[in-house]
């Protein structure tokens, strides 16, 4: 790789002298930042990127409508490795330009960040070491997402399961292609100094990072909840769209997306609607006067719960006689259902809206609250 990149810039110094030598002018040198540069060695990188970026553009209208649209069904994903193939030409692009104009290795403005270790630590590595994890985090994201979707669904139907294999998946090739990255481009000895500020800060500033980071480890591998499980944590109920490195994200009902921390899924008590399943029972208390024939309620709120398409014909929907209450007989309608699990309200208007015209259909009294007064006259002879 050096080799070739060493080969490369020999050919680039060569057109360079081509050019210095038939156009003279532009081969003047001028200062710039305490560097000498000419004419000819800035307008021929500037050539070189708008060359770079056509090639780029190229590529990715190659990937985006001739190979990746056969195989990846999802557009946002190929158009999101096709504008990443193209950022990464870009980058490379960028880099070959500003060491051919003398910003390498050899450069004043790489100066030395830790002197620790038998190697000392310069300011171009760190930046490559930067660029490459930050790169390397990308498109594990991005293979994530073409795993999960293009090979997983295949296999499982469980949006949750895939989910969760793909992040652990994510977590494992970040966490090996980054030991892989430090080791072959910086010496560990040198990174003592900044290993030791990291662990300061994780002590004092980053702790309530690291508890997430650790807690969504634990949600992974443990699974108490999955991508599209509907769950209740504190005031917040709603569906589960993302489990992310640092939180989850809850979307609500009304469409509103909430971001908790992971920590929360693990410190506090969590109900899950689904974590058995989609299947559901709901509760109706339905209230009718004294004079009603609990038997004939009965027979009129299992016809309603039959008649409807949601509710489930088995488990059959059943109704309990709960109590004699101080104004009316109540009863309990119980229903089984597997896709109101996330709009229970719903479901439980569309059964009363039902209740109420067969209760009117067939004359049967709601309760109301009732009281007896008992009017004594006059006054005891020991009052007198």
């Amino acid at each position: 790789m050096e080799e070739n990149i060493e080969e490369a810039l020999s050919a680039y110094d060569k057109l360079l002298a081509y050019i210095n030598e038939n156009i003279p002018l532009i081969g003047e040198p001028f200062q710039l930042f305490g560097l000498e540069f000419s004419i000819s060695q800035v307008l021929l990188p500037v050539v070189f990127l708008v060359l770079i970026n056509t090639i780029a553009n190229l590529v990715r209208f190659i990937l985006v409508n001739k190979i990746l649209s056969k195989y990846i069904e999802d557009k946002k994903t190929v158009l999101s490795i096709g504008n990443t193939t193209k950022y990464i030409i870009l980058f490379f692009g960028l880099l070959f330009a500003l060491m051919a104009i003398g910003i390498d290795k050899d450069s004043q403005l790489n100066f030395t960040i830790s002197t620790s270790g038998d190697n000392p630590l310069m300011f171009f590595e760190l930046i490559r070491v930067i660029f490459l994890l930050v790169l390397l985090v990308f498109l594990s994201g991005k293979f994530k997402t073409v795993f999960v979707k293009q090979v997983m669904s295949r296999y499982s139907e469980d949006l949750g399961v895939n989910q969760s294999i793909g992040t652990i998946i994510q977590y494992a090739v970040v966490f090996i292609g980054g030991l892989i990255i430090i080791q072959s481009t910086i010496e560990l000895g040198s990174l003592n100094v900044l290993a030791g500020a990291l662990g300061v800060g994780i002590g004092f500033g980053l702790q309530s990072i690291a508890n997430n980071f650790i807690s969504g480890l634990i949600i992974l591998f443990e699974r108490p909840i999955k991508v599209g499980d509907r769950i209740e944590v504190g005031q917040v109920t709603g569906d589960i769209v993302r489990i992310s490195s640092r939180a989850t994200t809850v979307s609500t009902n009304d469409n509103i997306s909430i971001i908790i921390p992971n920590s929360e899924f693990i410190s506090k008590s969590v109900i899950n609607w689904s974590h058995s399943g989609r299947k559901i029972r709901f509760h109706l208390p339905v209230g009718v006067a004294y004079k009603e024939d609990p038997a004939h309620i009965k027979s009129i709120l299992i016809a309603i719960a039959k008649s409807h398409k949601d509710v489930l014909k088995e488990p059959e929907p059943d109704v309990l006689f709960t109590e004699y209450a101080d104004n009316s007989l109540n009863f309990d309608l119980m229903v089984w259902t597997s896709t109101y699990i996330n709009r229970p309200t719903i479901l439980k208007s569309e059964l009363y809206y039902l209740i109420f015209e067969k209760f009117k259909e067939h004359n049967v009294e709601l309760p109301f609250p009732q009281r007896d007064i008992h009017i004594k006259s006059g006054y005891h002879a020991s009052e007198k």
